[in-house]
């Protein structure tokens, strides 16, 4: 038994083998099509909710499973192997449902968590701006107060799940202020259709097909004074106190990418014949397997590692950063490699080892760079 495996209780032997099981009957039947249409898999989503893998990190009173985030990560892990694009739906829906739960109102946990369990409604975080990034004193988004609530303005890129969502949560800087605050604050928007003044440009990628992101659009937004979460002036807060937690759910999906992409090459090697022996015994073969295998192992303890600290409440930035970029690094190594094996079947559209590797490449991207990460890696074991 390997030092992972010791390391896990039943229940998250459990949530692992029940999102393997929704992988294989689900996702992995329905990966090509999303693939092909490149359209968002809402039905797969809802069957994730009717499976009871979109709330495993809820509270059980709103009906979520009330789990940690190892259990979250071995999930996501699973499902990347049959979808990298479903298991990032999965993740942006996630965390938009976590600063409900943790900073919401009585009312707004009622009215949102549990449909989001269920897989009912869908959630996505706007946080990012064309110019700003995701710089809290640069956000230029606002939300004008008034005696009906606000009146959103401004602009948003990408975003999970964007545009498709039932609720999104747009970080916005409140006018007026307060005295002591910049106001940057989260605030509660419905789906495109109940909201007129929103619009949206969905951006295509080369890879991630399904997974639905684009530009947001707000011109006079009109949403209620319930919508806002939490309290003004803790929006960045809100945003951003789940990026450990991102960050290493990340490099979950990528080891989930990597995992199956190897276990492609594996099995190719010891069934494909070239010169009268199968394509496992040339060295340069093995040393490329040998290769993956560490990488592989190393990416995967590393997120592990950040999501059992996580779960103890013991979440470490430097054990996220880490695992993030190294997992994605990994997936990248592994999925071209495994191409690699194939030879020129592997590129081919015939076989989905293209398609993981395509998958693959926006990891090292999306939540922050591996530049950033390793930026941020540094500056905390140097105590910078």
């Amino acid at each position: 038994m390997s030092l992972i495996e010791s390391a896990l209780s039943d229940e998250h032997r459990e949530f692992r083998d029940r999102a393997a099981t929704f992988a294989s009957e689900v996702v992995e039947p329905n990966a090509e099509d999303i693939e092909r249409t490149d359209e968002f898999p809402r039905d797969v989503v809802e069957k994730a909710g009717d499976r009871e893998l979109l709330g495993i990190l809820l509270p059980e009173e709103y009906g979520g499973e009330g789990s940690d985030f190892l259990s979250y990560c071995l999930a996501v892990e699973q499902i990347a192997q049959a979808s990298g694009a479903v298991a990032e739906t999965i993740q942006g829906h996630t965390f938009a449902a976590l600063p409900i739960a943790n900073f919401g109102s009585e009312e707004q946990k009622e009215r949102y968590l549990e449909p989001m369990a269920r897989g009912e409604m869908t959630g996505a975080m706007l946080l990012t701006e064309p110019g700003a990034g995701s710089s809290p004193s640069e956000l230029v988004t606002v939300a004008d107060a008034d005696d009906d609530g606000y009146l959103l303005n401004g602009e948003k890129s990408f975003g999970t799940n964007a545009g498709v969502a039932d609720v999104h949560l747009v970080v916005a800087r409140r006018r007026p202020a307060p005295e002591d605050s910049h106001g940057v604050s989260v605030f509660l928007m419905p789906g495109i259709d109940e909201r007129e003044g929103f619009t949206f440009d969905r951006t295509e990628f080369m890879g991630m097909r399904g997974h639905v992101t684009g530009d947001s659009t707000l011109d006079d937004v009109r949403v209620d004074e319930s919508a806002l979460l939490g309290d003004v002036g803790h929006g960045f807060r809100i945003a951003m106190g789940t990026i450990d937690m991102a960050r290493t759910g990340l490099g979950a999906i990528g080891t989930g990418l990597a995992t199956a992409a190897f276990d492609d090459a594996i099995d190719y090697a010891g069934d494909r014949e070239q010169g009268g022996q199968p394509v496992g015994e040339y060295q340069a073969v093995q040393v490329l397997v040998a290769e993956m295998d560490a990488q592989l192992d190393g990416a995967r303890h590393l997120v592990y590692d950040s999501a059992k600290a996580i779960a103890d409440g013991n979440g470490d930035t430097r054990k996220s950063s880490k695992a993030k970029y190294v997992a994605s690094d990994a997936a990248e190594f592994v999925t071209r490699n495994a191409m690699q094996v194939h030879g020129g079947k592997g590129y081919s559209k015939d076989l989905p080892l293209e398609r993981y590797y395509r998958d693959a490449k926006i990891l090292s991207i999306i939540g922050g760079t591996t530049e950033i990460q390793k930026t941020t890696a540094a500056s905390e074991a140097l105590n910078l």
